[in-house]
């Protein structure tokens, strides 16, 4: 079903191709997939799921399933986004949702950009977390294919984006984990991640860097940005991100002793 405006204009934006990469999301692909009825086309890349995920996903129209053994998210959506067939790209993650007001201001654009950052309001369980270091969350979601591509790190990878965008006032919604242990193991999984990713960095850290670190990122979640106005919650979020933010920079650190040259004086 295409996107339709009923503008004065009378214009119909261009047909939109939604990328979505994903692995056991049976709890989440549904309602994303649900949501996604604006878009022409569903590309879908699994890399392997082993629940009901690809069965749930066969039920949707236009929706299109590719295979590909995982490695880094940069790569698994840039696959997905090189199957597109259209010029203008939604990108979602099986855990995000579009509300039926976003869908509405999307039906409205101009599309007269290169792409459009969208915000999301992410989600604890069934708490929403309105503070602290998730909000504001905005992401380059919506973008014309031919302007943009998958860079920056994993597993922080993000759009790079070659013209001018626009921020849309409508946010998404973002189911992010569902339970307090599954924050805890996907972002150590993340951190993991990251320091593997990572190059040694040449500028030599020092003994309290880590400490330094994970204070840091506590204040600014819990204080600066009002975590603490999302309760017990808030504080639960802050205080674990701050010990993650500390063990990766002593791993971080570890890594680069790791690969310090040693030099050995030289004999008489």
């Amino acid at each position: 079903m295409n996107l339709h405006r009923t503008d004065r204009s009378h214009r119909s934006p261009p047909p939109i191709s939604a990328a979505i990469i994903c692995f056991n999301e049976q709890h989440n692909i549904a309602r994303c997939l649900t949501a996604l009825a604006c878009c022409d086309e569903i590309i879908v890349v699994d890399s392997g799921s082993t629940d009901h995920t690809l069965n749930i996903v066969e039920q949707f129209p236009r929706t299109k399933i590719l295979h590909r053994q995982f490695d880094t998210y940069i790569d698994q959506k840039n696959f997905a986004l090189d199957h597109c067939t259209h010029d203008w790209v939604l990108s979602m993650d099986a855990d995000e949702e579009l509300p039926a007001d976003l869908v509405k201001e999307i039906q409205q654009l101009p599309f007269d950009v290169s792409g459009y950052f969208i915000g999301r309001r992410t989600f604890l369980g069934d708490e929403e977390i309105k503070y602290g270091s998730w909000n504001p969350d905005y992401k380059l979601r919506l973008f014309q294919r031919a302007f943009g591509r998958w860079g920056g790190s994993n597993p922080h990878e993000r759009v790079l984006l070659n013209g001018p965008s626009q921020r849309l006032a409508t946010r998404m919604l973002h189911y992010s984990y569902r339970t307090r242990q599954e924050f805890l193991d996907r972002n150590r999984k993340y951190m993991r991640m990251l320091v593997e990713n990572q190059s040694p960095s040449k500028k030599r850290k020092y003994m309290g860097e880590p400490i330094l670190h994970g204070c840091g990122n506590f204040i600014r979640s819990y204080l600066v940005r009002g975590g603490f106005l999302d309760g017990s919650t808030g504080l639960y979020i802050a205080y674990h991100m701050a010990k993650l933010s500390y063990e990766k920079h002593c791993l971080l650190a570890g890594n680069e002793r790791q690969h310090r040259p040693s030099f050995t004086r030289r004999s008489a």
